[in-house]
């Protein structure tokens, strides 16, 4: 009995063994190993990708094929995740395609390593090692930083060279809700704002007036209050927002008009794209907001994308017009004085607009002196809060607006303190050439081009208007494009900046802005 008790554990170890040694064998000539937990962060992958070449995107159930035939020598092309069944031919050495995949089996590419298509698994911290170990740190993202607000959002911001110049940066924001820190919640749509004059995303949208980002909630600002309702927020600071107060020396703003800005615009879309198909939201295009001028910018780089023949390199998806009128209805003759006498200035050589100094100083003396008498309207009885609301309040210096709807009383919609600190942290400069083309492109007399192609716009189109700021005069410019999907919304009472600093906007304003990109996702 104790032999064969023997035989039988001698037995048992020995089979043991040898499946032991056999499932050793099959894992290690399996390709399909278990995925290494990732560590890496998208910012890490970003900082590794060459920004410059064009880029093509690639959706689910578009064609591979068509990208290939359509790219342009250098382009780079990324693709998401699908099932790809198309026999592919690549006869051009000099593009690069790379393929993402969150997740085992989502991703199907018929002769992708044939092709010389890089697959990256964004799942696999070795597909993430073996694709970035091909790679150098390429230098184009600076000052990178992640602040947590609450409710689980954060703000994302860094800086992007798109130039040679000292102030051919641009600083690109994102606040988006997230599961985990870097892994954003599965999004219900998406915007990227651009700012208007003097200030940037921040300044704007994101915490204008506040007195710190503690202050940042969904009543006080639109980005919190859209990443809370799971939209994906995505903006821009131009690079003239960099320049110091100090500044004496402006021929860098020589020639710096809305053509340059939508060209900034249109590299920082893309860079967001990328970002979103890295953090698992797809490739989908976007939803380009402009507020006051920066609508200038909005419809001038919807202008410059209807010329591009590949639809992969169109980064717009619907367009959001708030507050100001691109072109007048009956405009031919409108803006000829004030583009000309911008014009003499800067054909005399002053490149720059000091208008933000006046604001600035309004909005400092209002929010530290406001009982003071004011310096700028030397009555000797005008105080500077009422200077302010004078102003800005009731278009006293006649900007054909109102910045706030209010009275000699005070404000209507928004804060007093609010709306002071957010005017006197305005920035002293931007570029003349701005200035000159907002009305030189309702002069009839005057040639600009970035009007050229509005009449081949054809994306979903909201405009959301202020009664007491540009109101109903905004709604025609959508009438000149091709778009058939168009929708106005006036907000009653509200001035310009209230769209952003009123006290009721999230219900006013910002609730319609988020039904619409819902319900065009």
């Amino acid at each position: 009995m104790k032999n064969l008790k023997f035989i039988k554990n001698y037995l048992n170890i020995f089979f043991l063994g040898l499946f032991l040694v056999f499932f050793s064998a099959c894992s290690a000539n399996d390709p399909e190993q278990l995925p290494t937990p990732v560590t890496s962060t998208w910012n890490e992958i970003l900082m590794k990708l060459d920004l410059v070449p064009e880029t093509a995107f690639v959706q689910n159930g578009e064609s591979i094929q068509d990208a290939v035939d359509a790219a342009l020598s250098g382009d780079v092309i990324y693709i998401e995740p699908g099932n790809y069944n198309e026999n592919l031919s690549i006869n051009k050495p000099d593009i690069k395609l790379i393929a993402l995949s969150y997740a085992p089996n989502d991703l199907s590419i018929k002769n992708s390593k044939e092709n010389n298509i890089e697959i990256l698994e964004l799942y696999d911290q070795k597909s993430i090692d073996d694709f970035l170990n091909n790679r150098i740190n390429q230098n184009q993202i600076t000052d990178f930083s992640r602040t947590e607000l609450s409710g689980k959002i954060a703000h994302y911001q860094f800086k992007i060279r798109v130039g040679t110049g000292e102030f051919d940066v641009i600083r690109i924001h994102r606040v988006v809700r997230e599961i985990s820190s870097y892994h954003p919640v599965q999004t219900k749509g998406n915007v990227f704002m651009v700012h208007g004059a003097f200030t940037g995303f921040e300044g704007t949208f994101l915490a204008s007036g506040l007195e710190s980002e503690n202050d940042i909630n969904a009543n006080t600002s639109a980005p919190f209050y859209l990443a809370s309702n799971d939209i994906d927020v995505w903006g821009i600071d131009m690079g003239w927002t960099a320049v110091p107060d100090s500044t004496t020396e402006f021929s860098f703003m020589d020639g710096w008009g809305y053509e340059k800005d939508a060209e900034h615009t249109l590299y920082a879309l893309r860079i967001a794209r990328l970002v979103d198909g890295l953090t698992e939201q797809g490739f989908s295009s976007l939803n380009l907001l402009g507020f006051s001028s920066g609508n200038t910018v909005a419809y001038t780089t919807a202008n410059r994308e209807t010329q591009r023949s590949n639809m992969m390199k169109r980064h717009i998806k619907g367009l959001i017009s708030v507050d100001n009128a691109f072109k007048i209805e009956n405009g031919g003759g409108f803006g000829c004085a004030s583009a000309q006498a911008v014009l003499d200035q800067i054909n005399g050589g002053v490149f720059q607009n000091t208008n933000g100094q006046f604001f600035q100083t309004l909005g400092f003396l209002a929010h530290n002196l406001p009982d003071e008498h004011s310096p700028i309207i030397d009555d000797g009885s005008t105080t500077n809060i009422q200077a302010f609301r004078l102003v800005f309040a009731m278009d006293a210096f006649g900007f054909g607006f109102n910045f706030f709807g209010g009275e000699f009383g005070g404000l209507f919609n928004s804060d007093e303190e609010r709306a002071t600190r957010a005017v006197a942290n305005y920035s002293h400069y931007m570029p003349n050439q701005l200035w000159y083309e907002i009305d030189a492109v309702n002069c009839s007399s005057m040639n600009v081009t970035f009007d050229d192609h509005i009449d081949l716009i054809s994306v979903p189109i909201l405009y959301i208007g202020a009664e007491l700021g540009a109101g109903v005069a905004g709604q025609y410019t959508s009438s000149l494009t091709a778009g058939n999907d168009v929708t106005n919304h006036i907000v009653p009472g509200f001035g310009h900046a209230d769209n952003f600093l009123g006290n009721n906007a999230d219900q006013l304003m910002w609730s319609e802005l988020r039904n619409w990109i819902g319900d065009h996702r």
